[in-house]
C-alpha cells in the first residue's frame, strides 16, 4: 500500500515537471501562408533569421527572448523589432537534405572514377563510355544539388504574414 501511494506521488511530481517546464512557451511568432493551413512557429528561445525592411538583403540572426502580442513586438537579445518591420524570414539548414545528397553523390562520382581508373590499369583496357556517364553525371548532379539549392526564405507580404499568439491561461479576474 505505501508503494502505491509513493507511485502516486513520483507520477504527480513527473507531471508536475513536465506541465511547468512547458507552460512559458505559450507565446508563439507564427508565420502563415495565405490561403492554406501552413504555419512555421518559432517559440520563446528559438533562433530568428530575418531581414529588416530598410535593408532586405542584410539578414540578422538573433535569438528570441520575449513576445509582446499585444503591441506586436518581438524582443531579441539586443534589439525590440515590431512586427511590420520584417521584411524576410529566413530558415537556416531548410537545404541539409540536398547538401546531404549532393555529398553522397560527389562521394559516388570519386569512388566511381577511382574504381574505372584501377580498372583500367589492372586489366589494361580502356573504361567504357557508361563508366564516363556516370561519373560525370554524378559529379555535376552533386555539385549543382551541393551548391545550387538555396535556403528557404519566406518574403512577408502578399503571400506570407507573420503573426503572434498569446495562448497563456491566465487567471480570470472576479467580478
Amino acid at each position: 500500500m505505501y508503494l502505491g501511494t509513493m507511485s502516486h506521488r513520483l507520477l504527480l511530481a513527473c507531471a508536475l515537471l513536465i506541465f511547468g517546464i512547458s507552460a512559458p512557451a505559450q507565446k508563439i511568432l507564427q508565420i502563415e501562408k495565405a490561403g492554406s493551413l501552413k504555419t512555421w512557429r518559432f517559440h520563446v528561445g528559438d533562433e530568428l533569421t530575418f531581414s529588416d525592411v530598410g535593408q532586405p538583403d542584410q539578414f540578422y540572426t538573433r535569438e528570441i527572448v520575449n513576445l509582446f502580442p499585444d503591441i506586436g513586438i518581438v524582443q531579441l537579445t539586443d534589439v525590440a523589432l515590431h512586427l511590420d518591420s520584417i521584411a524576410v524570414i529566413a530558415f537556416p539548414g531548410s537545404n541539409h537534405w540536398a547538401k546531404g545528397l549532393g555529398n553522397t553523390l560527389l562521394t559516388f562520382a570519386s569512388v566511381w572514377t577511382l574504381y574505372s581508373l584501377l580498372d583500367s590499369a589492372i586489366n589494361s583496357r580502356a573504361p567504357a563510355p557508361f563508366q564516363y556517364y556516370a561519373g560525370g553525371g554524378a559529379w555535376v548532379g552533386g555539385a549543382a544539388l551541393r551548391w545550387c539549392v538555396p535556403e528557404t526564405k519566406k518574403t512577408i507580404g502578399k503571400h506570407y504574414r507573420v503573426r503572434m499568439l498569446d495562448l497563456t491561461f491566465y487567471p480570470t479576474e472576479p467580478k
